[in-house]
């Protein structure tokens, strides 16, 4: 029967005779990628990314005016949100 102890002494060793002998090739440097300036409502602070569920024909119905209309969600969204906003702040004034 072998000695455990020793079989693992064997294998540390060799483990260490192994990781002695490989090279290290340095730091790897990997290829520059172009980064083009930062640009649209994404990086802009006067933006902020929201969500909401909506049926699913609805949207596809809200997509297929837009591509007619050549406006994107957002500008519709934020339109519809400042006419719901401005009908408050005129139901206030009238209340």
């Amino acid at each position: 029967m072998h000695d455990t102890s020793s079989m693992f002494d064997k294998l540390a060793q060799k483990r260490e005779k192994i990781a002695k002998s490989v090279i290290d090739p340095g730091p790897k440097t990997e290829p520059k990628k172009h980064q083009r300036k930062a640009t649209g409502k994404r990086s802009d602070p006067n933006y902020i990314q929201v969500g909401a569920y909506i049926p699913i024909e609805l949207n596809k119905c809200v997509k297929r005016q837009l591509v007619d209309t050549d406006k994107d969600f957002s500008e519709l969204v934020a339109e519809l949100l400042e006419q719901w906003v401005h009908s408050k702040s005129i139901n206030r004034l009238i209340d």
